[in-house]
């Protein structure tokens, strides 16, 4: 494990924000599931040192509080690759100040082309508006064992934007509590608002200690959310129960919008009347109101963050008695702006995790879809193809047998199809069981030949094997090993041309088994291979799509791989053949 982290010793982090600790947690937990890796850190800017605040992954959880100088981290993003907001630092480019302190020597370690070495160093900077560092966002482990593609790229640099966001914020607050100290225990208190993900814990969190600090006999607390509701609580010292505030929600949700606008604070009593944006009438109404629940004098606050208004506070007095102070105008203003902080990272998380909970129950959805399409298919697509093998047995013309058996060959093309689908279903089912045995993948291979040689021979076609090694057992699910084989070598004799040679190669690596299949067919352009593992796509090809197929096959053998923690690998280019080479973690 190689985080940017090790180059100062490990003390406890000095972090004092529950709510930015827990905001910035989930980030890292999102970036690290959604881009594919097993491990992440957040850290934020200390002086001259990086200091690590929040983690994701069993193998980070010591980290929280450790420290890197900020030089180290220059010296090393000099060196980096640039991946949009990205850097990218290959191992053999890591710097001594970061061997140093890791625990792993990139010189005892060996991994084949494109896959992730464990001294590789990928992170996003997190810049503030003048350009500098101002925290880090770094991810290790990819679950694919794989250096990240684009679309994982793109999930890492989405995050980077919003743990900027986050760590400038947080830094922000930092800045101001140490500059101001929190002049009232009112300051203080609201900051555990931040320690909540959800409008509703935010005001709940926030209401008892508001009003106590402002010696207030209640609060009236309502946060806007992003579909025009609001989360509202009340909070009285003499137990009243919420009261009704639906006649007054219109009225107090202009002023709000305006109030914040205008950074203004309004205190409304008998005494106290005229105010921007309030007729007097309407004035009436909320005094009307509030002395019904005995409130006598009220301080209406906006919240909000930067341009936004994102709710209001009410603090009340049962009293006019004990006038609201300039002091209190100007700190209620200030706890306005950080519970509207409060409100609008809890709101950010809610979205994020609505949206991956949206992202699941879709890819569920697709998932059951292709499922039940397939299975409702399956049956009757069988019955087809049996009646028809019945007729072809009866005595029939020359032309109707011709039809009969171009019917096998489609109906048998589709049931090919539905199988596909149903695998697919399958292997990315999340939900799915995977329970993994001992398969010796010499066995596989031997299996897959014996099946794909009839379709070869037909064709002139040779398959070749090489098994080097009498310890080729794997950790798996035996069918879908079988079918990854035989997806492999099936492709590899579809686009070969007539005559020639497909080899499938079986080898034992350092820690891994090794399956190669090699043809010398069509092979793929460089622009179709940035798509071959979507699914349903076909080649551009004409050559290719001339020849049946579902879209399917690489796509579920890349889905198994994954499912296996193995990884895969094609070299090919158009006209020269494709080398498909897969490794599988060899069984302990």
């Amino acid at each position: 494990m190689e985080h940017v982290g090790d180059e100062l010793e490990t003390r406890s982090s000095t972090w004092s924000d529950d709510g930015t600790r827990a905001s910035l947690k989930v980030l890292a937990e999102g970036a690290a599931e959604l881009a594919g890796f097993g491990e992440a850190a957040i850290s934020v800017r200390r002086g001259d040192v990086l200091e690590v605040v929040a983690t994701a992954g069993l193998g980070v959880v010591d980290m929280i509080g450790t420290q890197l100088a900020v030089e180290v981290l220059v010296a090393e993003l000099a060196k980096a690759d640039h991946w949009g907001v990205l850097r990218f630092v290959p191992h053999e480019r890591v710097g001594a100040a970061i061997l140093e302190s890791s625990h792993v020597s990139s010189a005892e370690i060996e991994v084949e082309p494109g896959a992730w070495h464990p001294v590789d160093l990928l992170l996003a900077p997190l810049l503030d508006g003048d350009g500098e560092i101002c925290g880090l966002l770094s991810v290790d482990s990819p679950v694919d064992g794989r250096r990240p593609e684009h679309l994982q790229r793109a999930a890492l640099s989405s995050y980077a934007g919003v743990a900027r966001t986050q760590v400038l914020l947080a830094l922000e607050r930092e800045e101001l509590q140490a500059r101001v100290r929190l002049s009232t225990e009112a300051r203080a208190l609201v900051r555990r608002a931040l320690s909540e993900d959800s409008l509703d814990k935010v005001v709940e969190a926030s209401r008892t200690a508001l009003a106590e600090c402002f010696d207030a006999a209640g609060m009236w607390l309502s946060a806007f959310d992003t579909d025009g509701a609001a989360a509202t609580t009340w909070w009285s010292h003499h137990g009243y129960d919420l009261p009704m505030f639906a006649e007054l929600d219109e009225l107090a949700v202009k002023l709000a919008h305006s109030y914040w606008q205008d950074q203004y604070v309004a205190h409304l009593s008998r005494e106290h009347i005229a105010h921007p944006g309030l007729t007097a009438d309407e004035a009436g109404l909320v005094l009307d109101f509030f002395e019904s629940v005995h409130v006598a004098s009220v301080l209406f606050v906006p919240l909000g963050a930067g341009s936004e208004c994102l709710g209001y506070l009410v603090l009340t007095r049962i009293s006019d008695s004990s006038p609201w102070t300039e002091m209190e105008y100007d700190a209620a203003l200030d706890i306005g702006h950080d519970l509207g902080r409060a409100i609008a990272t809890a709101r950010q998380l809610e979205q994020e995790r609505t949206l991956v909970d949206r992202l699941r129950e879709l890819d569920r959805y697709r998932t059951e879809l292709m499922n039940t399409v397939a299975h409702e298919l399956r049956n009757p697509l069988a019955s087809v193809s049996g009646h028809l093998e019945l007729i072809e047995e009866e005595d029939l013309s020359d032309d109707v047998r011709r039809s009969v058996e171009a019917a096998i060959r489609g109906t048998g093309r589709l049931l090919a199809v539905v199988e596909d689908l149903l695998a697919m279903a399958h292997v990315s089912d999340p939900d799915a069981v995977f329970d993994p045995v001992p398969v010796d993948l010499r066995s596989v291979v031997a299996a897959v030949v014996d099946e794909c040689v009839h379709a070869a021979s037909a064709r002139s076609i040779t398959i070749s094997t090489d098994v080097t090694t009498d310890d080729a057992i794997v950790s798996g699910h035996p069918d879908e090993l079988h079918r990854l084989v035989a997806n492999l070598v099936t492709n590899a004799v579809k686009y070969s041309d007539e005559g020639s040679r497909v080899a499938l190669e079986l080898a034992r690596g350092e820690r891994d088994v090794v399956i190669r299949v090699v043809d010398h067919g069509l092979g793929i352009s460089e622009e179709d291979q940035l798509d071959l593992f979507k699914e349903f796509f076909r080649s551009s090809n004409p050559e290719a799509l001339s020849r049946p197929g579902s879209g399917l096959g690489l796509v579920i053998v890349d889905r198994i791989v994954r499912r296996h923690g193995g990884g895969l690998d094609v070299e090919s280019s158009l006209g020269h053949g494709t080398t498909v080479t897969v490794r599988l973690p060899a069984s302990s």
